[in-house]
């Protein structure tokens, strides 16, 4: 045998320790973190058990003094509503006479209300006329 092959079977002998002393350190270091890991699991438990226990706070009443306000939009759209017809008259003043009679405002309506049903009676459908047979 060589010295050369005597060397090499020492050096993998030092090689062999230094994987061994590198697995013994990587299993303690795993069952370090399995010990801390069982730790926070029970205390979790325990937590989760002491936070059924507590009754809920209910608020009855709130005086509030003051608020303050950074920012208020109001927004109109008036572009969106439609104004089919618009009526009346305008009296500036004191106006005597007998021009207001509230009594046309109700035949207007009523006639616009016999219109309608007109119309609504045309666009119904079709008119049938059955008639029956004679002997």
């Amino acid at each position: 045998m060589s010295i050369k092959n005597l060397f090499s079977i020492f050096h993998k002998n030092e090689r062999e320790k230094e994987l061994m002393k590198k697995l013994t350190l990587l299993d303690l270091s795993i069952k370090e973190l399995e010990t801390a890991l069982f730790a926070l699991q029970a205390q979790s438990q325990v937590d989760k058990t002491s936070k059924t226990t507590e009754p809920p706070i209910i608020i009855e009443k709130i005086n509030i003094e003051k608020i303050i306000l950074d920012k208020y939009e109001l927004n109109n759209n008036f572009g969106q509503l439609g104004i089919k017809e618009l009526k009346g008259k305008l009296n500036i003043g004191a106006t005597y006479g007998a021009e207001f009679t509230p009594q046309l405002d109700e035949e207007e309506k009523n006639s616009e209300m016999k219109q309608e049903k007109v119309e609504a009676e045309e666009t119904s459908g079709p008119k049938i006329n059955i008639k029956a047979k004679k002997d």
